[in-house]
């Protein structure tokens, strides 16, 4: 495979994080890009997400999201708000990755916004199909964040590997 093909499928991925998580994905890339000695030389998507400025913030609201989600009065993720919110994440980290590949970033971008949008509204349904009571839909919650953990991180090796 090539390098953009690569990075095309790691920007489907995180776009499809975003869409289960809103900012495990930012999470994931800003950990990943702030490991790459090559960093410095990225785009400006890169190199923001990188920043220990942002590492700073990203991931209490990734852990925070991770145990807001599953309490019933957690907003809905397809709300005009949350999925703008989802959409620019995920937009964001693929044009991160992009950017740490010296690769355009526009196609990615949308690939992760789209995703995100869409992977959002295929979770919940799923989430609101099974998840029948409480227990359930924490249960089911849990699992999401599996998938999403074990999603991201096959992204991140598939858009960042050297081949």
């Amino acid at each position: 495979m090539t390098t953009t093909s690569n990075l095309l499928w790691g920007a489907l991925a995180i776009g499809v994080v975003t869409g289960m998580r809103s900012m495990l994905a930012p999470t994931m890339v800003s950990q990943a890009l702030a490991e790459r000695a090559d960093i410095e030389g990225a785009g400006e998507p890169a190199r923001t997400l990188a920043s220990r400025q942002v590492r700073r913030y990203v991931m209490p609201l990734a852990a925070g999201e991770l145990l807001g989600d599953k309490m019933p009065f957690a907003p809905d993720r397809t709300i005009a708000p949350s999925l703008l919110v989802r959409a620019l994440s995920g937009g964001i980290s693929a044009a991160a990755l992009a950017g740490a590949r010296r690769q355009p970033i526009l196609l990615p971008a949308l690939i992760g916004s789209s995703a995100a949008c869409l992977a959002a509204k295929v979770a919940i349904d799923l989430r609101k199909r099974y998840g029948t009571n409480a227990w359930v839909n924490a249960g089911l919650g849990l699992a999401e964040d599996c998938l999403a953990v074990s999603l991201g991180n096959a992204g991140l090796r598939r858009a960042l590997q050297d081949r």
